[in-house]
């Protein structure tokens, strides 16, 4: 529906933060813990104050539902997909759009649509899940972004089932490296 429930399972409270007019798609945690950021078929995203529930900032500018959302590393940015096959790079403090990237994720082919982001650890690039249907063909690709230009930098075509999720594995502390 159009609200995010947030549950503390210490006490069983659900909290709700009502602002959204369509389904909400996706959310995501920024790493104080205390910001979150829910995206919706209404074509926003929200800003959200967790601790007292109250909705900080409206994201306006998606010309279609937006499917999935995930917060940059240092916080400051956010990154969308939606129906529109456009990805966006919005600024948390001002709440405008940074960077609108067409072709959605892989560049190289405006139908394909994003169905999950991921940041790399170090902000510099995103991942994009995708998928194209086409003459009853279901292709899917991993796109890698790179976040300051736009530019796919690398593609991988998957041939198995459609890529729900997708994370980076943080960097390995130097002693856990094995040498050869």
């Amino acid at each position: 529906d159009n609200k995010v429930r947030i549950w503390n399972t210490d006490t069983n409270e659900c909290r709700e933060l009502v602002g959204h007019e369509s389904w909400v798609t996706s959310i995501a945690y920024s790493h104080d813990g205390i910001t979150l950021v829910s995206a919706s078929k209404d074509h926003t995203c929200r800003l959200w104050n967790v601790t007292n529930g109250t909705e900080l900032r409206i994201f306006w500018g998606a010309t279609a539902a937006i499917g999935c959302v995930v917060f940059s590393p240092d916080g400051y940015t956010f990154a969308t997909s939606g129906n529109d096959r456009i990805n966006r790079v919005w600024h948390v403090c001002t709440g405008s759009c940074l960077k609108e990237f067409r072709g959605t994720s892989v560049a190289e082919d405006h139908t394909f649509g994003a169905r999950s982001l991921a940041y790399s650890p170090d902000g510099t690039v995103i991942a994009c899940g995708c998928y194209r249907n086409h003459d009853d063909v279901r292709t899917h690709k991993v796109g890698i972004l790179d976040v300051s230009t736009g530019e796919c930098v690398r593609s991988i075509d998957i041939t198995e089932e459609p890529i729900s999720h997708l994370a980076f594995r943080p960097p390995l502390p130097r002693d856990s490296i094995p040498s050869s």
